[in-house]
């Protein structure tokens, strides 16, 4: 399929890059592809660097008639050191074709009800969880490095056969979701690719998760950290190059915060050997 170069602009309302859905519709009823970057000079104020750098793609969140991707993830990803893809939903695999690495953002939205170990039937196919799950599909079966972010992190684990708590705080008093930046401690467990990134083993992180993994279901993937309450905080497989993380690490990451960072920075690294 032919693809029409667009380029997202950044809206300070949202705080974040965005292109229009009228404009993706436009491609697409033109049956063209759209490929999505940022402006080389928003790239370059960024601190991102053109020469030698992997391609990455990114499932791009939402904001009202938007597709976004919000300052932080951007700032934190293009610091990593890659050239930035950012994927709408509509044919997103065709999206995906020369990319070394994929990242799943946070974001609200339904997930399919397999995910879950209760009888509940909430979920009503929509096209973001769609995309996600063909984007994982297509990443796994082509070993692409994964890194997912809160509900990126829970829908790689549900593609992989974890199951979800549909509402954390049924199962814990530690508060989960608020907009406290510094929500609760996170500790690191030891032997894995998370305990080299961090030289504490103990850590505090936000929390703005309702859902949360179940640590009693066994599934494809490896804890690598874990809240007070025994609930995951990240898990991942290191010889698949798979990485996922609860919290938000690009909030941190733009103040500075050198080993949230780095969790980009693996992502980075994965890529530019593919």
């Amino acid at each position: 399929m032919d693809t029409i170069k667009i380029y997202a602009e950044y809206v300070p309302q949202f705080n974040a890059y965005c292109v229009s859905d009228k404009k993706i519709k436009e491609i697409i009823f033109q049956e063209k592809l759209p490929e999505i970057y940022l402006k080389n000079e928003d790239f370059a104020s960024l601190g991102g660097n053109m020469v030698n750098t992997p391609l990455v793609g990114f499932l791009m969140s939402r904001e009202d008639e938007y597709y976004s991707i919000d300052y932080n993830y951007a700032k934190s990803i293009v610091k990593s050191g890659v050239r930035l893809r950012l994927l709408s939903y509509e044919n997103v695999t065709e999206q995906m074709s020369d990319i070394k690495g994929l990242i799943l953002p946070g974001g609200a939205f339904p997930s399919p009800n397999k995910f879950y170990d209760d009888d509940q039937e909430t979920y009503v196919p929509n096209p973001r969880s769609l995309a996600y799950h063909l984007a994982i599909s297509k990443a796994v079966g082509e070993d692409l490095p994964m890194l997912g972010i809160c509900a990126g992190a829970q829908m790689i684990a549900g593609a992989l056969g974890g199951k979800l708590y549909r509402n954390v705080a049924e199962y814990t008093d530690i508060m989960h979701k608020t907009k406290e930046h510094l929500a609760h401690n996170v500790i690191i467990l030891p032997g894995n690719p998370l305990s080299r990134i961090f030289v504490k083993k103990r850590i505090v992180t936000n929390s703005r998760h309702r859902e949360a993994l179940n640590p009693n279901v066994p599934f494809e993937l490896t804890l690598y950290a874990v809240a007070e309450d025994g609930i995951p905080e990240a898990w991942g497989n290191e010889k698949r190059k798979i990485l996922c993380i609860q919290w938000h690490p690009e909030d941190f990451a733009v103040e500075g915060y050198s080993e949230m960072q780095r969790i980009y920075n693996w992502l980075a690294q994965k890529a530019a050997w593919q």
